[in-house]
Formats: C-alpha cells, sequence, structure tokens
C-alpha cells in the first residue's frame, strides 16, 4: 500500500493509524530467499533494523550459499516497525546479493590460477558502492590487480602523456609504487604499446580491448621479451562467461569484469511475518 501521504506541507503515515487496533503487540518476520545465490550486505540491512526500532533475531552471515527458503535474517517488532523494516532490508540486500552470487560464479569458471578482480565500482553511484564492495568481498573477489599502492594508467592518461613510453617515464617519480598501464593500440600499434610497456617496467600490462586477437599478441611480444617471470597480464573489455573460457586456456594472470558483475539480476528475497 502507498503508507505516506501529503496534508498541507506535512506528511503523514496512513500506518499510524491503520495499525492503531494492534496496540503494542509484537510479531516475529522472516526474510527468506527465494532463489539460489549468495548473500551480500546483511549486515548494512541488520543496522537499518535496529535503526527502525525491531531486534534483530538473527542473520546468516555474508557470503551464505542460499537456496530457495532458507532464513536470511529475522527481526522483532511493533506493526509499524515490522511492515517499514520490511520495505528497508530487501532493498539493501538483494542488489548486492545479485552481485554477489555473478562475482562467485565467475571466479568459480576462471579456477584458481586465474585471477578475478572487479573494476567496474566507479560506474555506481556512490551511494551504491558499499554494497558492490560488500558484494565483493562475499564472492572472494577484489578490485585491486596488485596489492599495495600502486599507480593505475588508463587509456586517458595515455592520450593525455601522448604515448605508453611517456606515460611510464611519468610514473617513475614514485619508484615505491607498481605501475598498471592499460594498452588499447590506439596511439600505436598494440605491439608496440606492449614493448613500451615492459621497456617502461610495467608490472601489469592490461590489454583493454576485449579482442583476444590483441591479447595474442601482446602474450608473444611478453614472451619474445623474456618478460613473463615479472611482468603480469590482464584482459579487460565486455567480459562474458564464455570469454573466460577461453582465457583459461591463455597463460593470462588477471580478468577485469565490469558489466559481468553489475548487470546481474538481484537475488530475490521476501519478508514473511512468521509469529502472530
Amino acid at each position: 500500500m502507498e503508507a505516506l501521504k501529503q496534508q498541507g506541507n506535512q506528511q503523514i503515515d496512513l500506518r499510524d493509524t491503520l495499525f492503531l487496533p494492534l496496540g503494542e503487540r509484537l510479531f516475529t518476520a522472516r526474510v527468506e530467499a527465494t532463489s539460489c545465490g549468495v548473500l551480500a550486505h546483511g549486515q548494512h540491512a541488520a543496522e537499518l533494523l535496529i535503526e527502525h526500532g525491531c531486534e534483530l533475531l538473527e542473520r546468516a552471515a555474508d557470503g551464505t550459499l542460499l537456496e530457495p527458503g532458507d532464513a536470511v535474517l529475522s527481526y522483532l517488532g511493533q506493526a509499524k516497525q515490522v511492515a517499514i523494516a520490511e520495505d528497508r532490508v530487501l532493498g539493501a540486500m538483494m542488489a548486492p546479493s545479485g552481485y554477489a552470487t555473478r562475482a562467485r560464479q565467475l571466479k568459480l569458471l576462471a579456477g584458481p590460477n586465474l585471477k578475478v578482480v572487479c573494476g567496474g565500482w566507479k560506474k555506481l553511484p556512490q551511494a551504491s558502492k558499499p554494497g558492490l564492495h560488500a558484494a565483493l568481498a562475499a564472492a572472494g573477489i577484489g578490485m585491486r590487480m596488485v596489492e599495495g599502492p600502486f599507480i593505475y594508467m588508463d587509456k586517458n592518461y595515455v592520450r593525455m602523456f601522448g604515448s605508453v613510453r611517456q606515460t611510464l617515464q611519468a610514473a617513475k617519480q614514485f619508484p615505491h609504487h607498481k605501475t598498471v598501464i592499460q594498452l588499447r593500440g590506439e596511439i600505436e600499434p598494440i605491439e608496440l604499446e606492449a614493448r613500451e610497456a615492459v621497456r617502461g617496467s610495467a608490472d601489469v600490462v592490461m590489454v583493454d580491448t576485449g579482442d583476444l586477437r590483441d591479447l595474442d599478441i601482446v602474450l608473444q611480444v611478453l614472451e619474445e621479451l623474456g618478460a613473463r617471470d615479472h611482468t603480469k597480464i590482464a584482459f579487460a573489455g565486455g567480459i562474458k562467461e564464455e570469454t573466460i573460457l577461453l582465457l583459461r586456456e591463455r597463460p593470462v594472470d588477471l580478468i577485469d569484469v565490469g558489466a559481468a558483475v553489475l548487470d546481474a539480476p538481484l537475488l530475490d528475497m521476501r519478508v514473511n511475518v512468521v509469529e502472530y
């Protein structure tokens, strides 16, 4: 129902009147999964319950594998509190759990030797980013290609500096940071960019064209230059599940998935009042 109505300059909540006959009775409600997936952002949902005056009774941990009918969390509250909580907790968990489910699927598909990261966080509104962070943690994948301090120089850095060589030269003023350089073959052929990346001591070479032919060219260059033992190769650009299967057959270290995670459907859940 539409709970809020405008009256003059004030909003009134119809539930204040609707639930008057129930007085201060308490009800127990349970959030249940209606499909299979990975739970994420449950802690935030629990915090929202408490903010609205409900008592948290139990909560499954983030990363839990859910099946239809599994309890996600349960809570106790008066009628209006239970109703408001339903509006809040589902939205807090369903999208992040959808991200987590897809990210876990991609990680499993990639296998143990191909690291999956998700750099698509910057494409989300700021308010949605904590949910994505929680989702990736629940799925067991990260957002960083390199541990510790590093500089990520994407296509726009290369465009502004004019070449891969000049971009990496500028990064040398930070000797304690590892360098990740994005190659797209826009200013020079991608083979030449790969050679400049090796000469510039890039720690990670990111082929960001989504074209496996470009990846094969860069792999060949690094092999010819004897750089594979100290230079990691990453690949990005519209990666889909079938792409990952092909990448498993190549000596690639990292893949960066964006839309493959962000386009994931919601993990559906429902709230049921179970004690009344």
